[in-house]
């Protein structure tokens, strides 16, 4: 009897602490719960919390350059919106202080983390911090990690497989399948200018009669591309066509055969489709067409604020990447645009 009566007592009193266990959970609401979006090796556990003001750190690769400069400003117009804190990071073009960065947003203890990062696979042992700290991670505006084991809640940007791909169909049709070629590359080990190749040149080398004349890395941006394309407007009498892999460099290719005198020969294919572009398009022969590659971050800070709160969050989120040319220059130039 009196062993029964212990048995029933110990039960009692374990039912009790796992009811003060839950009151104690509800009553700042906050829990964890795992990615519902993958089952691969990149999923793992997060905190959540029901209710309670949201911090979330943005870490960004770099603050130089107009693209990465709207990103931040849409990011902050939008936590404004959607009453969240938003904390932003300047990782200023090196990897150590990305990560150093990030290190700093974790001890902070912010509810999410959304990440830009153009350092390709050295940005990697950072995002397994993030997770192994239980705050959720969006890679927004960056290239998606190309190993399965890299932990991540979502990825949201534009196809920029899909963006090279399209580009070269354009301009593949706009020489005519044939003719001098000048590429302008993004940073070599950025992952945005890898994946913008992988979709460029099989395309383009689908035409046999398009010559890729020189390419060379601009490094995103307009001095560099300047200075590069002068020296292959010295060593190519002929050239037709110039693909930048963004607007900042194209506009240094402009600079370059500007001061050549070769403008009249010259066309300009770029990306990103930034205003000044598009003004170029509007207005000029010579740039002729410019990829869009979705700058606003109203998105990433969306899912962010979806993890936090315990909703189902999608893998990933593929943003439009439409071609912006005369043909259609009006639906998409706003004078008004941060970017």
């Amino acid at each position: 009897m009196k062993r029964h009566a212990a048995a029933i007592l110990t039960f009692i009193l374990c039912i009790s602490l796992v009811l003060v266990g839950c009151g104690t959970q509800s009553s700042n609401g906050n829990n964890k719960e795992t990615t519902k979006n993958s089952g691969d090796g990149s999923s793992y556990s997060y905190k959540t919390k029901k209710e309670g003001d949201i911090v979330i750190g943005f870490s960004q690769s770099v603050m130089d350059h107009p693209f990465r400069i709207a990103n931040v400003e849409s990011a902050k117009k939008a936590a404004k919106e959607l009453g969240v804190e938003l904390i932003v990071t300047d990782g200023q073009g090196d990897v150590n202080k990305e990560i150093s960065n990030i290190e700093s947003l974790i001890a902070r203890n912010v509810d999410a983390i959304i990440v830009s990062s153009l350092s390709g696979k050295a940005i990697y042992p950072a995002y397994k911090q993030i997770a192994q700290a239980e705050i959720p991670l969006i890679i927004g505006a960056s290239g998606v990690p190309d190993d399965p084991e890299i932990p991540y809640v979502s990825y949201v940007a534009t196809d920029e497989v899909t963006m090279g791909k399209k580009a070269a169909e354009y301009i593949a049709k706009l020489m005519g399948e044939e003719g001098n070629l000048v590429i302008l590359d993004g940073v070599t080990e950025s992952t945005n200018s890898i994946l913008r190749s992988e979709g460029f040149m099989p395309e383009i080398e689908k035409y046999s009669n398009i010559k890729v004349v020189a390419q060379q890395s601009g490094e995103w941006l307009r001095l560099p591309s300047m200075e590069v394309m002068t020296n292959i407007l010295q060593a190519n009498d002929k050239i037709d066509v110039v693909f930048a892999q963004n607007d900042e460099m194209a506009f240094g290719a402009i600079e370059a055969i500007k001061k050549a005198g070769r403008s009249d020969e010259v066309k300009i294919i770029g990306m990103d489709a930034q205003k000044e572009a598009l003004e170029m398009i509007k207005n000029t022969d010579q740039y002729v067409m410019s990829v869009k590659n979705e700058w606003d971050m109203e998105t990433a800070v969306k899912l962010a604020i979806d993890a936090v709160r315990g909703k189902e969050v999608p893998k990933s989120v593929e943003l439009e990447a439409p071609l912006i040319d005369d043909s259609n220059i009006a639906d998409f130039y706003d004078p008004e645009s941060v970017f």
